[in-house]
């Protein structure tokens, strides 16, 4: 089994230049330590601190190797349409498939993880201002809808 037992990315730069921790699961740090190892590899003499980089032969590659933007929606709306190609229950389907919806999807189940702890959701996500974190302590409304029918 892979070398994984750090738990932890420091310092990752968010809006504003915030700083925070993030946490890694199991599962995603065999998955980051696969990318790293057959990947990355390629790219040992690259001096970036960028994670994730742009394929090694492309054209328009930055000199520090990293995604632009467009690239990431562009490889996420991808993953979007390969699951929904798998999904056959339209109610499972993730298309198109957005950054900020993950970042949503895990403050959502962060917040059911820890009771809505906003200190905890405030240090996780960066976000200083409660509006922010009330959005995430409150289910979207078509999960209020089916709490209810559960009744």
């Amino acid at each position: 089994m892979k070398n994984v037992r750090r738990a932890r990315i420091q310092r990752v730069k968010g809006k504003g230049n915030t700083e925070r921790t993030v946490f890694l699961s199991v599962d995603a740090r065999l998955a980051l330590a696969d990318y790293l190892e057959k990947e990355r590899e390629q790219d040992v003499t690259l001096e970036t601190k960028a994670l994730f980089l742009s394929a090694k032969g492309l054209p328009a590659r930055k000199p520090d190797g990293r995604l632009s933007p467009r690239s990431i929606n562009g490889i996420l709306d991808q993953i979007g349409r390969w699951h929904d190609a798998e999904v056959p229950d339209p109610i499972r389907k993730i298309s198109p498939l957005r950054p900020h919806d993950l970042r949503h999807t895990f403050a959502f189940r962060l917040a059911q993880e820890t009771g809505a702890d906003a200190y905890e959701l405030e240090r996780r996500l960066g976000h200083r201002s409660q509006r922010y974190i009330q959005r995430y302590t409150n289910p979207p409304e078509e999960l209020a809808a089916q709490y209810v029918e559960e009744f």
